[in-house]
């Protein structure tokens, strides 16, 4: 007769890696963020970083004064994620990877089943190691995706700009006034950026550059050069913003079709197989047939 300890030990290791491939698994996008995201007043913007942080953020400002570990910070930027949320992660899953053996372990005594107790001492620290790096995966997918994001709201803030200086709107007031206008998560970042430029008493172009430099997009430090360039020599350009906002449209639309070109190339293969089973299933009776 099975113990019920076993069952339920067994109902609990499926439990748990049922949850651990749902997470490693990309999810749908959830429509209501996304809307959230596009239409949010800022009123609604993250909660203010001085604020006390929760018991596993204090965790992971501890893990990160620890030698020798590397942070993507641009990637977590681009997310929205700080630092010591990603190092938490990380020892959550290295903690997972080493007690998953020791509890396989525990388990196997539990149905008598002949199991080395050494093994989870070998297989532990390994799994450890390998799970360690899962959420470095998970981040750079991320921040890819928001990237995207990012150089789309880029392209429509160049716009937005030039329509300003074409209204004949200064510099400064060209970027601040574009700013303004949309809810997104980048004009709300660039607007951040410009509110900390005027409180520390610089241009705007000023807070465009450290914007750009603290996560990493190239496009926002034209527009930075660009204005800058505007707002010292009196240039006109109008049809240099506009040309870099094509110019970027077009980069992302190249993008696009590179990435549908790889999905249709990756889709061949199944579809071969499939016609490749399909006639086997037709040509196998007769064939049987014609043998015997």
């Amino acid at each position: 007769m099975i113990s019920p300890w076993s069952v339920l030990a067994g109902a609990v290791a499926a439990g748990g890696l049922a949850l651990l491939i749902s997470e490693l698994r990309p999810a749908p996008p959830d429509l209501r963020q996304a809307m959230d995201r596009l239409h949010r007043t800022p009123a609604d913007r993250p909660e203010d970083p001085d604020a006390r942080p929760s018991w596993y953020d204090r965790i992971g400002e501890r893990a990160l004064e620890v030698r020798g570990i590397t942070v993507p910070r641009r990637e977590l930027s681009l997310i929205g994620r700080s630092p010591a949320r990603y190092m938490v992660h990380k020892l959550l899953f290295a903690a997972l990877g080493l007690a998953m053996p020791a509890y396989l372990g525990a388990l196997a005594a539990l149905m008598d089943v002949g199991f080395s107790f050494a093994l989870p001492l070998v297989v532990g620290p390994l799994l450890a190691g390998l799970l360690w790096f899962v959420p470095d995966a998970v981040v750079r997918g991320e921040a890819k995706q928001a990237r995207t994001e990012y150089l789309h709201g880029i392209a429509a803030y160049l716009e937005l700009v030039a329509m300003e200086r074409a209204a004949d709107c200064g510099p400064a007031e060209a970027l601040r006034r574009a700013a303004s206008v949309g809810q997104g998560v980048v004009i709300l970042r660039i607007r951040d950026a410009l509110e900390r430029a005027a409180t520390d008493r610089l241009p705007p172009w000023a807070g465009l550059d450290a914007l750009a430099e603290e996560l990493g997009l190239s496009p926002l430090q034209d527009v930075a050069d660009i204005m800058r360039i505007s707002g010292t020599d009196g240039a006109a350009v109008y049809d240099t913003l506009r040309a870099r906002a094509k110019g970027l449209r077009g980069e992302l639309l190249a993008e696009d079709l590179a990435r549908a070109n790889a999905d249709s190339e990756r889709m061949v293969a199944p579809g071969a197989a499939l016609t490749l089973l399909m006639t086997v299933l037709i040509v196998f009776p007769a064939l049987h047939q014609m043998l015997n």
